[in-house]
């Protein structure tokens, strides 16, 4: 038998909420707000990063309902974000 291990963190998560989702979408399990979700580490500036997403929502003109953080326990280190990577999420996913 193999054993793996995983690198894990207690990441920053940054929630932003976009826009309402559709009632009938939400009747059938969806979330009701549609957003992104980024984690990245915990050594970085919440506040720049939050500045910096925000700037991005801005330039691609994505709506915006608001943007909050919390800590998301036992993170795998591979799942966090880069700047590069949220740029072109944001830029490539629509909401």
């Amino acid at each position: 038998m193999k054993t793996k291990t995983i690198e894990v963190c207690d990441a920053i998560h940054i929630d932003v909420s976009c826009e309402l989702n559709d009632p009938v979408d939400v009747k059938c399990g969806g979330l009701p707000v549609l957003g992104y979700d980024f984690y990245i580490s915990p050594d970085e500036n919440i506040e720049e990063w939050k500045k910096f997403v925000m700037d991005c929502i801005k330039k691609y003109r994505r709506p915006f309902m608001g943007i909050s953080t919390d800590i998301r326990k036992d993170l795998p280190v591979d799942c966090l974000w880069t700047k590069e990577m949220i740029d072109n999420c944001i830029k490539t996913h629509e909401i």
